[in-house]
């Protein structure tokens, strides 16, 4: 199984151009052109699974069209979205299309949304297959919030009996240590050299992570040069063995 995780900045791009006139002046730009750069760079490493953090649900910067769905078309399989956001930050205009997706060949079981408790950036997207579930994060950029939203993941992954995959942006600043307890409940990254994600041109910090449980199997794994986030996106190749699943009450979202 491949899976992609990419932060794709909501096709708004990148570069210095990003922050003129005013500082992430460039988050307001119109998206579905270099979108659909996005679109073509995603279908050519035929996933299984991706993970698109900051995607656009179909604000005016993609012409009212969801991103998570437009590339679910192109891998072949389904989309399921949730805005990263709580309360009244989640009926604002443009914020309440901002979110993370998963995109997938098969079709899940279930899918929830688990609120981290902390930070602007709380909600994080669970979908369970017949064999394993995933649960796509972009954590805070505070680090007492981020603290806490990582001890509400700990808690997620001692809960779960089976093969787990935890992915997404950590917004790790201070260093993958941060991830320290996910490691204690038995995670691993399949980024063992370290390889650094952000900024796209010259990474210096390791700010997205694939986590796995120990019965996933990494048998492939590589960060691809491409300049269309800000982020470069991690691919890896998965074997997940079988083993016994436990029962789970989710409340099921739309696609």
């Amino acid at each position: 199984m491949r899976l992609v995780i990419y932060n794709v900045r909501y096709g708004t791009g990148t570069g210095l151009s990003y922050h003129l006139p005013f500082p992430f002046s460039g988050s307001l730009r119109r998206s579905y052109r270099r979108f659909e750069s996005i679109k073509s760079f995603l279908q050519g490493l035929s996933p299984d699974l991706v993970g698109l953090v900051e995607a656009d649900n179909g604000s005016y910067r993609q012409a009212g069209i969801c991103q998570a769905k437009e590339i679910a078309k192109a891998v072949g399989g389904e989309s399921h979205f949730v805005v990263k956001y709580r309360d009244n930050l989640s009926r604002l205009p443009v914020l309440k299309s901002q979110g993370n997706a998963v995109i997938s060949r098969v079709t899940p079981l279930k899918v929830n949304c688990h609120d981290l408790g902390r930070g602007m950036k709380r909600n994080a997207l669970e979908v369970e297959f017949n064999d394993f579930s995933m649960v796509l994060v972009h954590l805070s950029l505070g680090k007492t919030s981020r603290e806490h939203q990582i001890g509400a993941l700990k808690e997620i992954c001692t809960s779960r009996k089976g093969p787990l995959i935890l992915a997404g942006d950590y917004n790790t600043l201070k260093g993958s240590d941060e991830l320290s307890p996910l490691i204690e409940a038995g995670m691993s990254t399949v980024n063992k050299s370290g390889i650094p994600t952000f900024p796209c041109r010259r990474p210096r910090k390791e700010l997205d992570f694939i986590l796995v449980s120990e019965d996933i199997e990494p048998q492939g794994f590589f960060v691809p040069n491409t300049y269309l986030s800000d982020h470069l996106p991690l691919v890896c190749d998965l074997k997940i063995r079988k083993s016994e699943r436990r029962d789970s009450n989710y409340g099921l979202l739309s696609s």
